[in-house]
């Protein structure tokens, strides 16, 4: 029998990436049903999902005794109360990001489900990247040497309407760091520690009719070397890149690709270095890869259901406590 029969709460865009998750691990994971608050939605997915129930009412959902696991992807501004509610029912939690606007929260949702004796999982399917186990080695096994600085760039392309409706407020959607800049500051601060802000500055070049800027460039530290991190919606006609830079006295790394899937670049000061480099290479992939060769892409969704499984440590809601905080420290500058 599965271990988790799951209700999903929301079908909005994330929706077919969790479906697929679901699907492609339906040994530990029975879909019993989902609701939407969108009537279209409902009858969309009524025709296509026979089998789920389609809840009349999220009480419903929430009500139903043979779920034991609730999936969240509703608006940001409602995960906090929904994962609240879910774990007082002694439900189990998959959920997307951000599990709050506020970190005291996400510690209290950890605290209250240790007490329930049930389990919440944040959504940090970035973390899988085998790019980033090779640089967290890289960094671990000191080969760059002492560092002297990183630089976090994320330059991609909305729609000029994206910013409406529930995402049109800071209140709402938390603005763009939560929107869309939380997976790659969570690398950058699980790769190399939490900085404190020195200063941010927020732009609106682009969505001028919203209170949500599109634009925020930030100045870290690292404690005994600096950083910036660049997070804009305003690139057109696509997306031009995600990428974290970090280099120290031996060296520097490059991550690139869609969602630092990539190593780019990957220089040492010797031939030692550059050794290990490849042995930790070969370790984590089971081969070696040359400079500007994608080594896989992000795994998303299918692939985080599995390892919640088997590496639950790795995405209990307690991790993106540090993210968070650091994006409340960044936004306190608006």
């Amino acid at each position: 029998m599965a271990r988790y029969n799951v209700a999903v709460l929301g079908c909005g865009a994330i929706f077919s990436r969790h479906l697929a998750a679901l699907q492609s691990n339906s040994q530990e994971y029975n879909f019993v049903g989902y609701f939407d608050p969108n009537i279209q939605v409902q009858q969309k997915y009524k025709s296509e999902l026979p089998e789920q129930k389609c809840y009349l009412s999220e009480d419903d959902l929430f009500n139903d005794n043979n779920v034991n696991c609730i999936v969240i992807l509703t608006p940001s501004h409602l995960h906090y109360f929904q994962a609240k509610r879910a774990i007082s029912l002694n439900k189990h939690v998959i959920i997307e990001k951000p599990v709050s606007f506020y970190p005291e929260r996400v510690l209290e949702l950890e605290k209250l489900a240790k007490e329930n004796n049930v389990e919440i999982m944040c959504v940090l399917q970035v973390r899988l990247n085998p790019s980033v186990a090779i640089i967290k080695k890289v960094i671990e096994q000191n080969l760059l040497g002492e560092l002297r600085s990183s630089s976090l760039v994320q330059r991609w392309q909305r729609p000029v309407d994206y910013f409406t409706g529930w995402r049109g407020t800071y209140a709402e959607c938390g603005g763009v760091l939560f929107e869309f800049g939380i997976h790659y500051l969570d690398i950058m601060q699980y790769l190399l520690g939490v900085p404190k802000v020195k200063a941010a500055t927020f732009y609106n070049t682009k969505y001028k009719n919203t209170e949500v800027a599109d634009s925020v460039y930030s100045l870290l530290d690292f404690g005994h070397f600096g950083g910036t991190a660049e997070i804009c919606l305003t690139t057109e006609p696509h997306n031009i890149e995600v990428s974290l830079i970090i280099w120290g006295s031996n060296g520097f790394v490059k991550l690139g690709g869609k969602s630092l899937d990539q190593i780019i670049e990957a220089k040492f000061a010797d031939e030692n270095l550059q050794n290990s480099y490849n042995k930790i290479c070969s370790d984590v992939l089971g081969y070696t890869i040359d400079n500007q060769v994608t080594i896989g892409a992000c795994p998303h969704h299918p692939e985080l259901y599995r390892r919640v499984v088997d590496e639950k440590a790795l995405f209990n809601v307690g991790e993106t406590y540090n993210v968070i905080k650091l994006i409340s420290e960044i936004n306190s500058f608006l």
